[in-house]
């Protein structure tokens, strides 16, 4: 619920100012391309929290989760970094990868996951290729939001 509400808001504040009406984007999830009756409902109190965010001043970042996947700073931590990427990537592709160089580590982590809930699935998921891995806390780009649904 919470991660709907925060991807209806990170895509609406996305779209220009003239745009920004929640009735269009209800109307446009309504439409499907194959013939299928969508039937869109609007939990909560949508409208106001679409209202506030964009009467805020526009937040880039969201509170989430990722999972660690390579973790090291050894002297072939780079070679070793970009072989993981590369087995996350051929048996995953659908989920994000990122690679980062914090001075003197360098990390790899995966997935957009807006809650712990969503991090543990995932975690489980990657366990039996990655047996060090492990949920870390982040800051996730709205734009990196935004693409997960497209």
């Amino acid at each position: 619920m919470k991660r709907i509400a925060l991807i209806i808001i990170a895509l609406v504040t996305s779209l220009t100012v003239g745009a920004q009406n929640l009735d269009s984007f209800r109307d446009k999830l309504a439409r499907s391309q194959n013939g299928a009756s969508i039937e869109v409902r609007e939990h909560g109190n949508a409208s106001a929290a679409v209202a506030s965010a964009t009467t805020q001043t526009q937040r880039s970042h969201v509170r989430g989760y990722r999972v660690g996947i390579f973790y090291d700073n050894s002297q072939d931590a780079r070679v070793r970094a970009a072989q993981a990427e590369q087995l996350f990537r051929a048996n995953f592709p659908s989920i994000p990868v990122y690679k980062d160089y914090r001075n003197p580590y360098f990390i790899v982590a995966v997935g957009n996951c807006l809650t712990q809930e969503e991090a543990t699935i995932l975690w489980g998921r990657v366990k039996t290729l990655f047996p060090k891995a492990h949920i870390t806390r982040t800051d996730i780009p709205i734009a990196h939001l935004a693409r997960k649904i497209d």
